[in-house]
C-alpha cells in the first residue's frame, strides 16, 4: 500500500501534465476520483490512489522507452497522454462501501477497458490516431482472443501499441503498481 497523499498525487500530475490538459479537466479528474481510486481490487494496485500511481508508472515507463529506444510518436505529448489515461475506464469501475472497502461497481454504464477508456477520454479532448490505438489495445494479449488479429494489425501500423502494453505490464507486474 502506498503512502502518497491525494494532494501529493495532484501536485505530481500537475507538474507533468499541465501543458497538455486544462484546469477544468484536472478539476473533473479530482472530482471523479482519479487520484483516490484503486487500479484494481483483486490484482495490481488494489489500494486507494493506485489508479494514479499505476498511470504515472506507465507514463514514466513510456517516457523511458521513448528515450532509450528512440521511439517516434505522432505527437510528443503521447507517452504522457497514453500512460496517464490508458485506464481512464476505471474511474467508475469501483466504489467504496460504508466501511471504506472498495468493491466492483455493477452499475457502470459501459463495460470494457481500452475501448471504454477511448470513448470516455474523447469527451474531454481529441486523441491522435496513434494515442487512440495505444489506449484501445493497451491490454495486448489479455484482450479477448477473438481480438488478437486486430491487436496484431494495430501493432504493425502503430508499433507504440506494443510498447504501451509492455509499459502497462512493467508497471503492474514488475513495479507492482
Amino acid at each position: 500500500m502506498n503512502s502518497f497523499t491525494k494532494r501529493y498525487r495532484i501536485e505530481q500530475f500537475s507538474k507533468l501534465m499541465n501543458p497538455y490538459i486544462t484546469e477544468e479537466f484536472k478539476e473533473w479528474l479530482i472530482a471523479n476520483g482519479f487520484f483516490t481510486a484503486p487500479a484494481s481490487i483483486h490484482h495490481h494496485g488494489a489500494y486507494s490512489g493506485a489508479l494514479f500511481d499505476h498511470s504515472l508508472a506507465v507514463a514514466n515507463t513510456l517516457l523511458s522507452f521513448t528515450k532509450r529506444l528512440e521511439l517516434k510518436w505522432e505527437d510528443s505529448r503521447s507517452p504522457l497522454i497514453v500512460g496517464m489515461f490508458h485506464d481512464f475506464c476505471k474511474l467508475d469501475n469501483y466504489h467504496q462501501t460504508d466501511n471504506e472497502a472498495w468493491e466492483y461497481n455493477n452499475a457502470a454504464l459501459l463495460p470494457g477497458n481500452g475501448d471504454k477508456s477511448v470513448m470516455l477520454l474523447q469527451q474531454h479532448f481529441q486523441l491522435t490516431e496513434e494515442e487512440f490505438y495505444c489506449i484501445r489495445w493497451h491490454m495486448g494479449a489479455f484482450d479477448d482472443k477473438a481480438n488478437w488479429n486486430s491487436y496484431g494489425r494495430a501493432v504493425t501500423r502503430f508499433p507504440n501499441v506494443l510498447y504501451t502494453h509492455t509499459a502497462d505490464m512493467v508497471a503492474a507486474r514488475i513495479l507492482g503498481v
